[in-house]
């Protein structure tokens, strides 16, 4: 079942780091406000304006949203420049607090939908004839993809890999870009020439591929990295575009992860 308590606290905690994060891009010019909250953060997702079909950076118009904005833009006229940031944030939460608190009770935590997910914790899309691209979301929960539920995690991506060579036989590379390539328990997954690959994402937008790393293994907010967000002013997970053969990673982890073959096996995976 959703847990609204979790979420709830989790757009809280999160909004306010947003907002120190649109602050301090704003001070240093790298964007303009309407960029800073549209483009480089990820509290618009959390409103109960966000459908799967639309949003700002694609240019999507949502009026009520925009007139959030302009009573936040007043708040930041006023308190940009405030040393302690901390009545900056809060003010700006109790403008936005209202249409976040209504997505959290109605749906609670957008845990994704096990029943469309035939790899549990990937997915994958494809770029053109060039790569299969993986992506991650921790369907687990309580638990951890990368600690008790790794051999599953594992499993499940060698069912993706060898799915992928049948169903798309000429591509033959995959590529992840997430936080998780700085993360060492993700990078066992996966081949030396995959970390040898990896380049750095510095341009941040509003997605999960940099701001994951802010929700905890229960979907709460990660209070421990928002602090190290905090003094040091950059991430303490860069994002990291990586790749490698798939033959090579399918390789790696029938070596490396014995049981999540094992548990392939088990459960009649023809692969």
């Amino acid at each position: 079942m959703p847990n609204r308590s979790i979420y709830a606290h989790y757009c809280q905690e999160f909004t306010k780091l947003s907002v120190w994060y649109a602050r301090k891009r704003i001070l240093e010019g790298s964007s303009d406000f309407d960029n800073a909250f549209n483009e480089r953060v990820n509290i618009f997702r959390n409103t109960k304006f966000y459908t799967d079909h639309g949003h700002l950076a694609n240019g999507d118009t949502f009026p009520e949203w925009n007139a959030l904005l302009d009573r936040v833009q007043e708040i930041f006229d006023q308190d940009i420049h405030a040393a302690d940031t901390s009545a900056l944030e809060q003010k700006c939460l109790d403008v936005f607090w209202p249409s976040l608190k209504e997505r959290a009770d109605t749906i609670g935590d957008p845990l994704p939908d096990l029943a469309q997910r035939p790899y549990e914790s990937w997915s994958y899309d494809y770029r053109g004839d060039e790569c299969l691209n993986i992506h991650i979301a921790n369907t687990y929960r309580p638990a951890s993809p990368l600690a008790e539920k790794r051999n599953d995690f594992a499993a499940c991506l060698i069912r993706l890999l060898k799915d992928s060579q049948a169903r798309r036989p000429e591509i033959t590379v995959v590529a992840c870009g997430s936080w998780l390539n700085s993360a060492p328990a993700f990078g066992a997954l996966f081949t030396q020439a995959w970390h040898d690959s990896a380049e750095p994402s510095p341009n941040v937008r509003y997605t999960m591929g940099h701001w994951g790393q802010f929700m905890d293994r229960r979907g709460d907010f990660h209070a421990g990295n928002g602090q190290r967000f905090r003094t040091l002013g950059r991430f303490p997970h860069p994002c990291l575009r990586c790749q490698d053969k798939i033959q090579s990673v399918l390789d790696h982890l029938t070596l490396h992860f014995p049981q999540a073959v094992a548990i392939n096996e088990r459960c009649g995976y023809p692969g």
